[in-house]
């Protein structure tokens, strides 16, 4: 009967994953329009604006990166896959007794001195605004909502500071698409 109920965990997660992957090409598409739309932008303020050019300019650079990141999530995907079935924690057993750690540049999520997740960011090309430029869970950590709890960190320091934030990271401009709790923080371009 165990075994039953682990082949059907296992079958879950990869039906999971699978919709992750297929959430992460379509995310790829929109991302792709978005950036063809910001280069249009940004030749159009060529002709008007110098200076906002830069700005755009750093914007797109951004924009190509958070691609770049998508595609890796799309492989990070299949990666999962693969794993899909491995014994692992129950999400509440694995922060359990853990604590932020806020760093000048992001948040760090502690269990007895190990790292479980991250998310970082920049100082953006605004005063106010702050660009979250990557979120990382361990391995063995992943499939909770560990990325959430940090990204949630972020967002509350944010708020607390009067930030807007920019996400370059995919994963947090996926959440901030899907989610309207965001959408007070959210730099939107």
């Amino acid at each position: 009967m165990a075994m039953l109920k682990t082949i059907k965990t296992s079958m879950n997660d990869i039906k999971q994953a699978q919709d992750g992957i297929k959430a992460s090409m379509d995310g790829l598409k929109t991302e792709l329009d978005t950036l063809k739309g910001n280069m249009e932008r940004v030749q159009e303020q060529v002709k008007d604006k110098p200076a906002k050019f830069k700005s755009s300019l750093s914007y797109l650079k951004l924009g190509i990166g958070d691609l770049k990141a998508e595609a890796a999530n799309i492989k990070q995907g299949f990666a999962q896959i693969k794993d899909a079935g491995k014994d692992r924690e129950p999400a509440a057993a694995l922060i359990a007794g853990a604590e932020f750690v806020h760093e000048a540049s992001g948040f760090k999520l502690k269990r007895a001195g190990q790292v479980i997740g991250e998310i970082t960011y920049a100082e953006g090309p605004e005063p106010d605004t702050w660009m979250a430029n990557h979120t990382y869970v361990d391995p063995d950590h992943r499939g909770g909502n560990v990325a959430k709890q940090l990204l949630d960190r972020l967002v509350e320091e944010a708020r607390l500071q009067e930030k807007m934030i920019f996400p370059v990271c995919s994963y947090v401009r996926a959440q901030f698409k899907r989610n309207d709790e965001y959408r007070d923080v959210w730099h939107q371009y």
